[in-house]
């Protein structure tokens, strides 16, 4: 069905390539067909943007829908709390072994896209993009003709070798020849880059070691984040980045939680050249350890953890500078049953609606532009990921996603306002000044004032190369 024709008025448009302007945005087919005043609005529908700012749809760069709940289901709630969350394309950790019809993690992709794709298609409210779990030489073998369907972004673990809680979610951690070998595959396919989660396993083994059953029972969330320090990330880091060096091979290190973490990739992109770029999460740049010893039960629970203010407040100079490159939430879905125990629940919890909120807002506190959140939540992974300028930018010929935000209604975050099937969020209470008012995908709009206007029209993005 043809999209209906748009013109947006009177707003100021955050564009991530040549900054904040006045100006007016036309909609025709699902895409931009013109910026600038005065636009001819015959035969089109008028939203009034008055005051507010039109940004291009947010892109949640680590998403995990189907880990707890059913693929269908998850794409059917939490790509509506994406929607009104202003985010309009999300990057699916897609694993092959949770599906409706179980099928070993090593399977083929080629045997499974299909079945991915069509859940997708008929269920997701946005589109959603596809990192492809590897985790054998079978299916790195088959990466180039992975990439030639679209799918040019593939994730690994370097840690969680044998885990049994890990492999039921999917997250099959391997050793580090499967590592290497991906590497130099993803080195010979132009356009292709390998995500990468660094812990190093045997070190935190070192550092838990000590812990009797009555400790783990009673532990803080601070005693947590010792148990899983940052030289476990850092060191694991630093071997992919020295791998990487080898190979030519382009990486991804996704939720970077700790300033050796960044001091590795800062050294090895000076020393080494390596191609490496930088992830982030919410949860790292507005909590720490101590505010989660706070919440109930284990609802901050994640991995890496969280950490201090000091780190807190260099991941934000490192957003400012340009040292970490995109934001993603690293968002799941679960029911805060499964969230009681700080050791022995599960970690992870829902953030895909309200990262711009979160980040938008500290952000404007600490003095960073809109164009550079623009460029952090939008046109940084939609370049890294090979779907520029489709996406990540407001610019004729672009897809016409658009996230309308009122950056002066002051909104306190409360699990009970929010979409997706979890009932719990680490940020309730939060204050935010920047609401979604509205969110366009491809020039449709489906979402308005805290109602959803058009469910499953979201689409499988197929991508083009890394240039």
């Amino acid at each position: 069905m043809e999209s209906e024709k748009w013109v947006i008025k009177n707003g100021t448009i955050v564009n991530p390539e040549y900054g904040e302007i006045k100006a007016d945005i036309k909609i025709e087919n699902g895409i931009v067909t013109a910026i600038g005043r005065g636009l001819c609005e015959e035969g089109c529908k008028v939203y009034d943007a008055v005051d507010k700012y039109l940004f291009p749809g947010f892109i949640d760069t680590h998403v995990h829908l189907g880990n707890f709940n059913s693929f269908e289901d998850d794409c059917r709630s939490e790509t509506i709390s994406a929607a009104a969350g202003g985010v309009t394309t999300v990057c699916q950790m897609a694993k092959a072994s949770k599906l409706p019809k179980f099928r070993p993690p090593q399977t083929s992709y080629h045997e499974v896209l299909d079945e991915i794709t069509d859940i997708i298609d008929n269920n997701s409210s946005v589109d959603i993009a596809l990192h492809l779990n590897l985790s054998s030489y079978e299916q790195i073998d088959e990466i180039a003709s992975y990439a030639e369907l679209g799918h040019t972004s593939f994730k690994f673990f370097m840690s969680y070798v044998g885990m049994e809680g890990a492999i039921k979610m999917g997250a099959i951690g391997v050793r580090d020849g499967i590592i290497y070998a991906a590497l130099n595959k993803v080195s010979e396919v132009p356009g292709t880059l390998a995500i990468v989660h660094c812990e190093n396993d045997d070190l935190i083994e070192f550092f838990q070691r000590s812990m009797t059953e009555k400790d783990k029972e009673n532990i803080s969330f601070s005693d947590f984040a010792k148990s899983r320090p940052s030289i476990a990330e850092a060191e694991n880091i630093h071997r992919l980045l020295y791998y990487a060096a080898e190979t030519g091979a382009t990486v991804y290190v996704p939720h970077v939680s700790s300033i050796k973490a960044i001091n590795v990739v800062k050294e090895a992109r000076k020393n080494s050249g390596v191609k490496v770029f930088v992830e982030t999460c919410p949860q790292y740049l507005v909590l720490t350890h101590e505010e989660a010893n706070k919440m109930p039960g284990a609802i901050a629970k994640v991995t890496p953890t969280m950490r201090n203010r000091e780190t807190l407040d260099y991941l934000w100079e490192c957003i400012k500078d340009g040292t970490i490159n995109t934001i993603g939430t690293d968002h799941c879905s679960l029911g805060l049953d499964k969230k009681k125990s700080v050791w022995y629940s599960p970690g992870g919890f829902p953030g895909i609606e309200t990262i711009a909120p979160l980040i938008i807002t500290e952000a404007r506190k600490r003095g960073i532009s809109l164009q550079r959140v623009s460029q952090i939540l939008s046109y940084n992974a939609a370049k890294i990921f090979g779907m520029l300028p489709r996406k990540g930018t407001l610019r004729i010929g672009a897809d016409a996603d658009i996230a309308i935000l009122d950056l002066n209604k002051e909104v306190t975050i409360k699990a009970e306002n929010l979409h997706s099937s979890s009932t719990f969020t680490p940020y309730e209470g939060f204050k935010t000044k920047a609401y979604v008012e509205a969110t366009f995908l491809r020039g449709d709009l489906i979402w308005r004032d805290g109602d959803l206007l058009k469910a499953k029209t979201g689409k499988t993005v197929l991508r083009k190369p890394l240039e």
